[in-house]
């Protein structure tokens, strides 16, 4: 539990730390051409070293993406271990308490078969004296 409160943890704190990354202005300055000015094509142009730094902040992107996908993974296995061992604990504590009624209907059974007995015998006594 104390692994699973840890973990939950970093993965709040890398989300806080991805939202406020991309909440900063971007240090880039992109430039719309559109067509027939200085290209063929309209598209979005940067220098080179702008060009670089957003490449780079892809690649940056893609790893903490893949560490994610990999804490998600590991948090999944985690949680499906955890669910099966409660199925197996509740499964166990079913049987415990359906032999625990079995048990006790047994017992009820058997206390009114000799309460029968009992009563039977007393009249049968209480006759046999009374004559």
């Amino acid at each position: 539990m104390k692994l699973l409160k840890q973990k939950l943890t970093l993965c709040l704190l890398m989300t806080l730390l991805v939202g406020l990354t991309m909440s900063l202005p971007c240090g880039a300055e992109v430039i719309h051409i559109p067509t027939g000015w200085e290209t063929p094509e309209p598209g979005y142009f940067l220098t080179e070293q702008e060009g670089r730094d957003v490449l780079s902040a892809l690649q940056e992107r893609r790893l903490i993406s893949w560490e994610w996908e990999a804490a998600y993974s590991d948090l999944r296995a985690e949680f499906i271990t955890t669910a099966d061992a409660l199925k197996e604990q509740m499964a166990a504590l079913e049987l415990q308490i359906n032999n625990e009624r079995r048990a006790w209907s047994a017992e009820v059974a058997r206390s009114r078969k000799d309460t029968f007995l009992w009563v039977f015998a007393a009249a049968a006594v209480g006759y046999a004296a009374g004559r």
